[in-house]
């Protein structure tokens, strides 16, 4: 009986020893680094981290491929904010067109261009602090905004 029972605690102890490994290297959300600024070498690690395509444009400035259309990610002031951009040569709106569109969505910004064409904007500010995530995510929800806003503008 004893040594069935000093078995089981070994046994407890190694499970227990691995678990206690595990919660140690596990990297969670709010361990990841907080930055007020990223680097461009940073974005692009980013970027290729999602698996996007991207053609660096300048060192603030690259040209990536979300859902098969190309957008113009910009970084400015001093690497403290960015902005996600996309215009459509090819379309004309009105105002009320873009009325109608801000008003039924959020987390971006669409207008029309001085030739009247579409235009689709989302900023992310990184004052109050981004991770990684965020900055993914940012870029993930602008994406679906494309396609819903090509739907919308199709429609």
């Amino acid at each position: 009986m004893l040594i069935r029972s000093t078995g089981n605690v070994v046994r407890i102890a190694i499970a227990a020893s691995i678990l206690v490994f595990l919660a140690a290297t596990a990297r969670p959300a709010a361990a990841q680094e907080i930055m007020s600024s990223v680097s461009g070498k940073h974005m692009e690690s980013i970027l290729s981290g999602m698996g996007l395509d991207y053609e660096k444009k300048s060192d603030t400035s690259w040209r990536v491929e979300l859902d098969g259309k190309k957008v113009l990610l910009i970084m400015a002031n001093d690497n403290t904010d960015a902005q996600l951009y996309i215009g459509f040569g090819d379309v004309k709106v009105n105002p009320k067109q873009m009325n109608e569109w801000n008003a039924n969505h959020r987390f971006g910004r669409a207008y029309a261009d001085d030739d009247s064409n579409p235009v689709l904007e989302s900023d992310l500010d990184f004052a109050g602090g981004v991770t990684d995530d965020i900055i993914q995510a940012w870029i993930k929800l602008y994406g679906s905004q494309v396609k819903s806003y090509l739907k919308f503008l199709n429609d």
